[in-house]
């Protein structure tokens, strides 16, 4: 059931009339369990199983944490919980990928792995609930929340249909506190989650879903076009990617606020960051600031335990600290998108980018460059050209098939090759032209969402038309699935 469906529709409509008729919060929230295993079922039965599992095993570890006084036995009993959220995500997505890169190696020897593979279906949205889930474990570890008193709420907040397929990764502080209470949308969170709804539609249909056939032509097979094409294929699956993920988001949010329930936002208009680390205060916002609290984080202060002195191999400590922290955690990043090189190397580019950036802010002459206006004006723009370069290359790793598809394509934009066949997307191109228009034009953190509601009658009719007019005369007739499900 996608949210992008009538079926969905009927599904939301089906929820808010029943909990209309709820007089209780345990019913409310009996309610809202049920409603998100229905949910999750449509997708993938067997894996209820699954959640159920995980959030019995990490509820008892949050309550068993919270009562342990000694450290070795708080470790054991997170290690309990992180052997079991990592283990059971590197089984199904991370089995086939070990395999065949031993495999690899054996065939060296003459060894036949033709057998070397399992049949293993990955659940959808197995690394948004286990590490929505593994976030709640570290928390009580480290004391800054208390454990959840009730294993329904707790299966709630890791099963809540709206974020349960690709998030946003909500963290048991925001959420679980408005499990607890009995939460009602004022008539003003309903407009607004509604807004926020259609806008992620239209994202969706109008935008995401109509470059789709585009893109994955040209992705298929990179060697048949030229590159312009391609350099334009690259463009397309940047605009794809963006409103497809972030209109995924923007509907999860809007579902939970008509409900009542606040979700913080994913996506901040990405492509008008001013540099790469800005880029990522702005592009999946609760995935990096999750890498950032549980791994980035706690991984810098421990190297920062180990290596005292002030300079290591030659270098500062703190930007030795930095570089290797940034790429391990980035290293991180790129599997828990996928089970393949590309995803590694997507990234590993990205971690050095903000590694080299980091570097350049801390050179002194950089700092008096940025003194004299002109040069501040022409480092601007560098840096705007420079971080959509970084992440361009970074899409047509991550969307390549494999590391050959990625090297050809992007050999072939190197050379600027000529030959080969030229598609001019009717599709791409005034995509491209639409979401660069509302990264230029509007303001950063402007959200439309809570902002329309503000206005005036005639500006909100005005606005609510326009959304269904574009979606029912733009909108694509066939779905395509959500990027970020199959993750």
């Amino acid at each position: 059931m996608s949210f992008a469906s009538f079926e969905f529709a009927v599904f939301a409509l089906i929820v808010l009339a029943a909990r209309r008729l709820c007089r209780t919060r345990t019913a409310d929230n009996w309610l809202l369990l049920l409603a998100s295993f229905a949910f999750y079922a449509t997708w993938s039965p067997q894996a209820v199983v699954l959640i159920v599992g995980v959030s019995l095993v990490d509820y008892h570890v949050g309550r068993k944490l919270a009562a342990a006084e000694s450290v070795g036995v708080r470790r054991r009993w997170l290690g309990v919980s992180l052997t079991t959220n990592l283990g059971l995500l590197g089984f199904f997505k991370y089995t086939n990928f070990l395999l065949a890169n031993a495999g690899w190696g054996a065939r060296w020897f003459g060894v036949d792995t033709s057998g070397w593979r399992f049949d293993i279906v990955l659940p959808v949205g197995i690394s948004f609930f286990t590490f929505k889930s593994m976030s709640y474990t570290l928390d009580v570890y480290r004391r800054t929340i208390q454990p959840c008193g009730s294993v329904r709420d707790y299966l709630l907040f890791v099963s809540f249909f709206p974020q349960l397929l690709a998030g946003p990764i909500a963290r048991a502080s925001t959420l679980l506190p408005q499990l607890a209470t009995r939460v009602r949308a004022s008539a003003v969170e309903v407009e607004s989650g509604l807004a926020q709804f259609g806008l992620g539609l239209l994202k969706k249909v109008v935008i995401a879903d109509q470059v789709a056939s585009h893109v994955d032509l040209i992705f298929a097979a990179p060697g048949q076009f030229d590159a312009l094409t391609l350099v334009q294929g690259a463009f397309g699956y940047a605009i794809q990617i963006y409103c497809d993920f972030s209109g995924y988001s923007d509907m999860a949010i809007g579902a939970a606020r008509v409900m009542g329930y606040r979700t913080p936002e994913n996506f901040q208009m990405p492509y008008a960051a001013t540099d790469i680390t800005d880029f990522w205060r702005r592009w999946h916002i609760s995935l990096s600031s999750w890498l950032r609290d549980y791994l980035f984080l706690p991984l810098a202060y421990s190297l920062s335990r180990r290596m005292p002195d002030e300079r290591y191999a030659g270098i500062r400590v703190d930007v030795a600290i930095y570089i290797i922290s940034i790429l391990v955690t980035f290293s991180v990043c790129g599997l828990w998108h996928g089970a393949s090189w590309t995803f590694v190397l997507w990234g590993l580019l990205h971690g050095t980018a903000l590694a080299v950036h980091r570097a350049w802010r801390l050179w002194s002459p950089s700092r008096w460059r940025a003194q004299r206006r002109w040069s501040r004006l022409g480092r601007q723009v560098s840096s705007r050209f420079a971080t959509l370069g970084i992440v361009l290359v970074g899409w047509i790793l991550f969307r390549a098939d494999s590391l050959h598809s990625a090297w050809l394509y992007l050999a072939r934009i190197a050379v600027w090759e000529s030959g080969g066949t030229r598609l001019p997307s009717p599709y791409i191109i005034p995509a491209c032209i639409a979401v660069v228009a509302v990264h230029v034009l509007t303001r950063r953190d402007a959200n439309w969402a809570e902002d329309i509601p503000r206005q005036p009658l005639t500006v909100r009719i005005l606005s609510y038309a326009s959304v269904v007019f574009l979606i029912a005369s733009l909108g694509a007739t066939e779905a395509v699935p959500f990027i970020y499900a199959q993750f």
